[in-house]
């Protein structure tokens, strides 16, 4: 980055000054209200939307009417808008589109969760690249550099709810993150933390886990961090096609750590075709739930058991890649792996899981 040993401590020690001053008051973790009989977060991430919509591809409502696609989400009954958020300066899931992308959402009145890859692309249990800017920092600097980035974020966009980390099973950041015992993990966590609430203390942090598998030992490993919220993803074909044995994993968790457990991510097909060229995740009846066959009926009744479930926790359910429609022409190779568990069907228009996740459950 081009700063000198000298420069380097004073912007270290400075940033410290500033972020111990803000977060003083701060406890353990923020004293949510117990959050059983409280609004439901009912959600989608719907990240890649500009990039669907500069390809041109139009978004129907479930009458058939042409609608800008949060119009339709916003009269569906969505309350909250998921968007990752890479390292990167312009581009996909930067901060730049972020901008103008929650500009947009915040005209409908709707929340905002971002999920924070930190990555310059992609982070998932596989894969946790630290961004090439940061590559040769000390592990000082990079505490220092996840705090401001945060902080830049969460001034910047106002989210409810912020992921420090997406899919952070096995540490984020390599190879500083990894959750290697070192105790390195949970600092970086901790100042992504420090970042987000001394812009906003108000803003909800989560820590976000993909599965059941591992989880009770994950979250203890990071019980001494001040998070507000536990996110889960759920996917049947990577996790457990056990329903109940996920709904007791959420409640043995909000239970032991007395933390909301919000599920931050699920998905299902409607269809076992394709609408494009691009290899689809979910191709076979055994990658899902024999229960919940793959037509707009299974989605929808799936989506309807993991909301009584988010209902019954009082907390939430997010639907990921509601928006990622085959939007590159029917014999692209880079278009959609996800088009057959969207909640709009191939001609775009909405489908009927959309409006049972957005259906009132007060």
């Amino acid at each position: 980055m081009g700063y000198s040993s000298l420069n380097s401590n004073i912007f270290s020690v400075l940033f410290r000054l500033i972020l111990l001053l803000s977060i003083a008051s701060c406890s353990k973790h923020n004293s949510l209200p117990d959050p059983r009989g409280e609004i439901i977060v009912l959600g989608v991430d719907f990240s890649q939307l500009p990039k669907i919509l500069n390809s041109g591809f139009q978004f129907y409502n479930e009458d058939s009417v042409a609608q800008h696609p949060l119009d339709i989400l916003k009269e569906a009954g969505i309350s909250t808008i998921r968007l990752k958020v890479w390292n990167t300066l312009s581009g996909t899931a930067s901060l730049d589109e972020c901008k103008s992308y929650v500009q947009e959402i915040n005209a409908r009145d709707l929340d905002v969760m971002l999920t924070m890859h930190y990555s310059e692309t992609w982070a998932d249990p596989g894969a946790q690249k630290i961004p090439q800017k940061w590559e040769h920092l000390s592990f000082e600097l990079l505490l220092d550099s996840v705090e401001f980035f945060t902080h830049k974020v969460v001034t910047e966009l106002h989210p409810k709810f912020i992921q420090i980390g997406n899919e952070i099973n096995h540490g984020f950041l390599y190879p500083h993150g990894k959750r290697d015992g070192t105790g390195r993990f949970q600092k970086l966590l901790q100042q992504g933390i420090h970042g987000a609430k001394s812009s906003d203390s108000s803003v909800v942090t989560m820590i976000h886990f993909a599965g059941i598998s591992g989880a009770h030992a994950f979250f203890s490993s990071v019980d001494s961090v001040a998070y507000d919220a536990i996110g889960l993803s759920f996917y049947p074909r990577w996790h457990t096609k056990d329903i109940g044995a996920f709904e007791k994993v959420c409640w043995e968790l909000q239970d032991k750590f007395q933390r909301p457990v919000y599920i931050v991510e699920t998905s299902y097909p409607f269809t076992l075709d394709w609408a494009d060229f691009t290899n689809n995740h979910i191709g076979s009846l055994d990658q899902i739930i024999p229960e919940f066959p793959p037509t707009p009926k299974g989605q929808k009744d799936f989506v309807s058991e993991l909301k009584h479930i988010a209902d019954s926790l009082g907390t939430g359910l997010l639907y990921w890649g509601a928006e990622l429609v085959a939007f590159d022409g029917p014999e692209s190779q880079q278009g959609s792996v996800y088009e057959n568990q969207a909640l709009f069907d191939f001609n775009g228009q909405a489908l009927p899981a959309l409006r049972e996740l957005g259906s009132s459950t007060q």
